[in-house]
């Protein structure tokens, strides 16, 4: 079993920092937050979204994967 976090939490801090945080101090996972940004009442999460489902380019994708890597 591996111990991971939810990314959500940390909606002001960018991805790749909490991906560092958590390697340094010995998670093993994240659960990143992407879904759609929006904003208003059809938000969800509290509106965190550290990849934004529905505006990401496979290009985009791929960089934050070797971001992550």
């Amino acid at each position: 079993m591996k111990l991971g976090l939810l990314t959500a939490p940390f909606a002001e801090t960018p991805l790749g920092e909490v991906a560092g945080w958590a390697s340094s101090v010995g998670f093993e996972a994240l659960e990143i937050a992407c879904w759609p940004k929006t904003s208003g009442a059809t938000r969800r999460y509290a509106g965190t979204s550290h990849i934004d489902a529905a505006g990401t380019s496979a290009s985009q994708a791929k960089e934050i994967a070797a971001s992550l890597a």
